[in-house]
């Protein structure tokens, strides 16, 4: 009796071994580019270049599907935020983006005849990768009429484990900000005495605040403020780089 039933477990065991063999292995966490144009208007294919064009060089995560499923919600929600009007909610998916985007720009043209070529390039790229920390960078470049076009970058900080997005004090100490201050106002020249907003800049309530993006490379905390938000579109975009090292007592993880 007790040979039949270790002849039993054995048999179990062995079944089970291959059971798992079978079983596809999950990749672990990865990341692949995308790219989607669409064109319109005259001359797309010459030299007299005169074309309407979406252009998106995008990252898409792959891997575990939990994980790589929310990275990829929160990126593609981003550069729909980034591209698409007010006049057009619920932009389900790039696809679509960029079909309404032509769309918009064809509308336009047929009511204004000297409407100018509009323009929308988007890359994504990552500027560190961790395994307690990823950072994607969204550059941006859109012109859909107006006086002008826009420029930004945009800073994208995720979870490996999760897929979860981090903010700035997901991870950093509160006091990071104070350090931050100090390492603004001597980059731009502030006293220290003095307000925040006092050569120019338009901080709200006359209060240092960190950017809405702030980013790593290998080795800089980059603090990354973009058209408009501390200061006048002639004044462009600021950035400050801050090497990692200085920046490391005020991290919540390596």
């Amino acid at each position: 009796m007790t040979h039949h039933i270790l002849r039993i477990l054995v048999i179990c065991l062995i079944l089970s071994s291959c059971q798992d063999e079978k079983k596809p292995k999950e990749l672990p966490l990865r990341f692949e580019k995308k790219s989607l144009t669409k064109k319109a208007g005259q001359n797309c294919d010459t030299d007299d270049y005169d074309c309407t064009i979406i252009s998106l060089e995008v990252i898409k995560a792959k891997g575990p599907e939990n994980i790589s499923e929310e990275i990829n919600k929160v990126l593609e929600e981003e550069v729909i935020s980034l591209i698409a009007s007010e006049e057009n909610p619920g932009i389900e998916n790039l696809e679509a983006l960029a079909e309404i985007f032509i769309s918009d720009y064809l509308k336009a043209s047929e009511s204004f005849s000297e409407e100018p070529a509009w323009e929308a390039y988007v890359n994504e790229s990552i500027y560190k990768k961790t395994d307690n920390l990823i950072c994607i960078g969204i550059t941006a470049e859109i012109f859909s009429g107006g006086a002008h076009g826009y420029k930004s970058i945009t800073f994208l900080n995720f979870d490996p484990k999760t897929g979860e997005e981090l903010t700035w004090k997901d991870i950093f100490t509160e006091d990071f900000k104070g350090f931050a201050e100090e390492k603004f106002r001597s980059e731009f020249e502030i006293p220290a005495g003095e307000n925040i907003n006092s050569t120019g800049f338009w901080f709200e309530n006359d209060t240092f605040q960190l950017p809405s993006n702030i980013g790593f490379s290998e080795d800089k905390v980059i603090l990354a403020y973009n058209i408009y938000e501390i200061a006048p579109y002639a004044e462009g975009d600021f950035y400050l780089e801050i090497p990692l090292d200085e920046a490391r007592q005020f991290l919540k993880f390596e």
